[in-house]
């Protein structure tokens, strides 16, 4: 495998977020905060590439880079008969669905997206927000991707 790069590796999980569910607005590359997405412009997705980025090297002479991008989702759940826990597990099985393996994934056992990286998967804890107070639904899931 060859070194991708950040920027090629981290469109190509936009590719993958924007084919998994009908986002009215994004995936975009750039965040912004709830409160400057209109209600009209969700389901709303940004990824946020802020935070750490790892090294690690075994026996050769490539280091495998971590880079742990978040998913920032913002959903419209100011409707009273619409629960907004349910939304956002709608969002979540869409994504779920979306880092399934498939293809020559399922032989790697790895999300390879399309062989840029070694992995990519949610990993961690997801924020949620079903936005009860404010309907201002909220959602942020960690990913983690490992560049050869």
């Amino acid at each position: 495998m060859s070194v991708t790069t950040r920027d090629d590796a981290l469109e190509a999980l936009a590719n993958l977020l924007a084919s998994s569910y009908d986002w009215t607005t994004g995936p975009l590359r750039r965040l912004k905060l709830w409160t400057d997405v209109s209600m009209a412009n969700r389901p709303a997705c940004f990824i946020f590439e802020g935070g750490f980025e790892t090294y690690s090297w075994s026996q050769g002479a490539i280091a495998k880079r971590v880079i742990e991008p978040k998913v920032f989702i913002y959903l419209n759940a100011k409707d009273p008969n619409v629960n907004g826990a349910s939304l956002l597990n709608e969002v979540m099985d869409a994504l779920d669905a979306a880092f399934a393996l498939s293809g020559d994934d399922l032989l790697t056992g790895r999300k390879t997206l399309g062989g840029l990286v070694s992995h990519c998967r949610i990993d961690g804890k997801l924020m949620k927000d079903p936005g009860d107070l404010d309907g201002d639904a909220v959602m942020i899931v960690p990913v983690k991707m490992i560049l050869p």
